[in-house]
């Protein structure tokens, strides 16, 4: 199959998941991916035939991933839990080789002890992109996160050494440890370095473009997306881990400038980080939908006329439970001694604090005060290292980095004509217990550490959000009513309109009481403005022809007063296909104003619009005197229709001479002029909207940023919630323009 083939197929994959996601919101992101991989590798046999190479995939999916996540990666965490990062990624991958090894070897004979070694070493580290996806769905404690993360930056290097020293035994039927102990600190000592020197080289030739004034953000952005593929093939040129050079470069390289020293580079970095969030998504969901392609691979015809199905779910669960056993064992042992040590370095400290607090005060030797602490019990505490170690445990799943690896070992021995021993048999293994990892996964972990937390989290933002929008609308009211800078007042009546929609999917995303109320008042309210645009239509007696460019006009209107959906078409629904195409026709027009009877329509419209506004009113108005528990959410409909009322006749009312009455007879018809004393200004409106308008969302933006501040000063909303609502303001201020 041609690549641009393969990869529109798998680009594909990658949409369908992600809506497929939301369908089936139970299942991680991950899995489904897996999963539509698997049904597409099925139903077009060519992708079959597809396979990558180890070294194409380690340096265009893995590098790239490892570079952005050491970016990202705090370096004194890693400093500080350096220990127990290179226990998991060079510690426990050894230990998970010799026991999976030999006791694969045990149970299943026909697997020479080598090649069970290899299959060990290729399961013993964790995936970086399956460990970053994971992450993202739960809440994990800050010392898990490091742990993961940290383990899946290096021990891919550890694995693949392990591998390659296997894969040589069961090839050749001779090891070295001393040779297999000098080749992995070659390249283990030799990658670090590699990377240190490349990216230090790479961070001042940067700096240095940028003092001479070379550089942009484009370049800044292109030039770290090069970055991690040039640093992987100089290392593996160079003869050691490309992986861990790529980590290395990539801690050394990450921008930590202090945050706010310039506007040049809080773009750069926000349009870095923008950037790399699409690349990271794409290239994660790219990898799993790979893996669910190379799924059917790994069951041949071979294994089944073989082996029996109980027999390999048999060796498939002995090898998991191995691998969570070992990881788990070693975890639990990992933690215990870090917490012991710690408990002890913190009496330490706490003993030489009251020591030096004694002396000063009374400068008189006294016994050492017990410092007590209220200890958990027992339980408790063997309790909370039982869950972490276990979040710490399957919290490491095996991905497509694994599969790559497996892939790699030779069809045949050396000879050319003995096929490579039970190579089929652990290729399905290995892709069996990756499934296995990424389920247990995917089912513990939010057991384990939900988001709760999170989700009400979104809860707190979404009503912070409409509390600021509506501060804003306000103030954007009070800036119409005024009458200075007439000439602004276009652009405002759609800054206004544009807050509304905010505001009304704002109150959609909060699940409570009065935001359901809200939502089944504006039900109503439309079904009654409904039946006011039927009673004026059947009051005007014109037919579906002349109807056409009103109930189009109408539906602009509408759209431009901040309705949405489908209250946009309110008063302009079509019963026949005839009217239905003559509003088609109307709506491909331009909409600007450009003749009389075009005025004649806007302004008949608008008188159209003023009388749907107050049968809303009269309505909502009638839910507040009744006192039945709703006047609270009927009263903030009932200003905002009143709102729409006013910008509808100011409208009518900008640059004119002539006031309009309260409530007007509306008599549609476009062959009269407009009444005496009207000018046909309403073209000019449109004019002066667009011209004035990023001005005026400019200032309605630092009108949002003021009204998060002031809620924020007097402690109604939190400081992360509030910077969550500046981030999203920033954004839109960019946008301004485009």
């Amino acid at each position: 199959m041609e690549v641009l083939e393969l990869a529109l197929i798998v680009l594909a994959c990658v949409i369908g998941s992600a809506v497929l996601c939301q369908v089936v919101p139970r299942l991680s992101l991950p899995l489904v991916q897996i999963a539509v991989g698997a049904v597409v590798a099925l139903a077009v046999p060519a992708v079959r035939d597809v396979s990558i190479s180890s070294e194409l995939f380690l340096v265009l999916f893995i590098a790239p991933l490892l570079f952005n996540e050491a970016r990202e990666t705090n370096p004194r965490d890693l400093w500080e839990n350096k220990g127990s990062i290179l226990s998991l990624a060079v510690g426990l991958v050894l230990l998970t080789v010799l026991v999976v090894g030999f006791v694969l070897n045990w149970f299943v004979p026909s697997i020479p002890l080598a090649a069970a070694f290899a299959c060990a070493a290729a399961l013993a580290p964790t995936d970086a992109a399956a460990v970053g996806a994971l992450a993202s769905s739960v809440s994990l404690k800050r010392r898990q996160s490091t742990l993961l993360s940290g383990e899946s930056l290096i021990n891919d290097a550890s694995g693949v050494v392990a591998f390659q020293f296997a894969s040589a035994a069961a090839l050749t039927g001779a090891f070295s440890a001393l040779d297999a102990a000098e080749e992995f600190g070659r390249l283990f000592l030799g990658g670090i370095a590699a990377g240190v020197v490349v990216g230090v080289v790479g961070l001042y030739s940067m700096r240095a473009l940028r003092r001479g004034g070379y550089e942009s953000t484009t370049i800044n952005v292109l030039y770290e997306v090069f970055s991690p593929f040039f640093v992987y093939l100089f290392a593996e040129w160079l003869g050691t881990s490309g992986i861990l050079a790529v980590v290395a470069a990539g801690l050394i390289m990450a921008d930590r400038s202090q945050r706010l020293t310039s506007a040049s580079i809080a773009q750069r970095q926000l349009v870095s980080r923008s950037f790399w969030r699409i690349i990271v998504f794409l290239i994660n969901s790219v990898v799993f939908v790979l893996l669910g392609m190379q799924l059917p691979q790994a069951f041949t015809p071979a294994i089944a006329d073989h082996f029996s199905l109980p027999f390999l779910l048999g060796v498939v669960a002995l090898v998991t439970a191995l691998i969570v056993g070992c990881r788990f064992g070693w975890v639990l042992v990992m933690e215990e001694v870090y917490r012991v040590g710690r408990r002890r370095s913190r009496r330490r400290t706490l003993r030489k604090k009251a020591s030096k607090v004694e002396t000063v005060e009374t400068n008189q030797p006294s016994p050492t005060p017990h410092l007590r602490h209220r200890r958990p019990h027992w339980r408790e505490r063997i309790g909370s290292l039982l869950k972490n170690a276990l979040v710490l445990t399957v919290g490491g799943p095996k991905g497509a980095v694994t599969l790559s690896i497996i892939f790699t070992l030779p069809l045949t021995m050396p000879d050319g004509a003995t096929p490579f021993p039970e190579r089929d048999l652990i290729v399905f293994l290995t892709a069996s217990v990756i499934l296995c990892t990424l389920l247990l996964a995917d089912g513990l972990l939010p057991l384990l550490s939900p988001r709760a937390a999170e989700a009400s989290n979104e809860q707190e933002l979404s009503r912070a959000a409409i509390r600021v929008l509506e501060g804003t609308l306000r103030e954007l009211q009070a800036m119409l009513a005024s009458d200075e800078n007439t000439q602004y007042d276009p652009a405002l009546r759609l800054t206004i309109a544009h807050y509304r929609v905010r505001l009304a999917r704002a109150r959609e995303s909060v699940d409570d009481t009065c935001s359901q109320q809200i939502g089944a008042l504006a039900t109503q309210v439309r079904e009654v403005q409904e039946k006011a645009a039927d009673a004026i239509h059947e009051k005007g007696g014109y037919d579906n022809g002349t109807r056409a460019p009103y109930d189009a006009m109408l539906r602009e209107v509408r759209r431009s007063l901040g309705y949405d959906g489908a209250d946009v078409k309110v008063g302009s629904r079509f019963s026949t296909l005839r009217g239905r195409a003559r509003l088609l026709w109307q709506r491909t027009k331009p909409p600007a104003v450009e003749s009389d009877q075009d005025e004649r329509v806007y302004y008949d419209t608008c008188l159209f619009a003023i009388e749907l506004e107050h049968a809303a009113i009269d309505y909502l108005q009638d839910v507040v005197d009744q006192h039945d528990g709703r006047q609270g959410a009927a009263q903030l409909l009932l200003e905002e229709h009143r709102m729409v009322l006013n910008s509808l006749w100011n409208r009518i009312n900008h640059g004119q001479d002539v006031k309009q009455q309260d409530r007007p007879d509306i008599t549609l018809t476009h062959h009269q002029a407009l009444p005496d004393g009207m000018q046909p200004l309403f073209g000019g409106q449109f004019a002066e909207a667009a011209r004035y308008a990023d001005e005026v969302d400019a200032d309605a933006l630092s009108i949002e940023l003021d009204q998060i501040r002031h809620l924020q000063d007097h402690g109604e909303i939190s400081l992360p919630v509030a910077n969550e609502l500046r981030q999203r303001v920033y954004v839109l201020q960019m946008s301004l323009g485009e």
